[in-house]
């Protein structure tokens, strides 16, 4: 009977070490500005994004398609009503400076982003400071 509880342990602790398969839709964007990802500035170019970790939503990887420059960002579960958001990424923009703020991979699967300091920063420093928003498509990865 021990010996048939440890064997239970054993295979319980083996599955739950198991490394998940990973189900993470990658998508592609092109953004012809550059932006800032949590602390990380990023250049204009083509990107992809992906979970940073499987079985995570939490952890979003952002990297550019030459692999120059990459950043993973913690993200949150946005709140909506809306069901049939098309897949774009959302940036919050004031005068010449853009911050990733939202990533919507498909329908109901929105991930909102911290804001920055340095966003935070300019949202206090100004009140004529003008918020654009700024949405680009997401297409599926090839």
């Amino acid at each position: 009977m021990k010996n048939q509880l440890l064997a239970v342990a054993a295979a319980m602790i083996f599955v739950a070490a198991a490394p998940a398969p990973s189900h993470a839709q990658q998508v592609r964007a092109s953004v012809p500005f550059d932006f800032q990802a949590g602390d990380t500035v990023m250049p204009a170019g083509e990107y992809q994004l992906e979970r940073g970790l499987s079985g995570t939503k939490r952890l979003q990887r952002i990297q550019r398609t030459d692999s120059s420059i990459s950043a993973f960002v913690a993200t949150g579960p946005v709140d909506t009503a809306q069901k049939n958001v098309e897949p774009r990424l959302i940036f919050h923009c004031y005068a010449d400076e853009c911050f990733l703020s939202e990533i919507w991979a498909g329908p109901s699967q929105g991930r909102k982003l911290e804001v920055s300091r340095r966003e935070k920063q300019l949202a206090r420093a100004n009140a004529e400071n003008e918020l654009a928003y700024v949405s680009l498509p997401l297409r599926d990865e090839p």
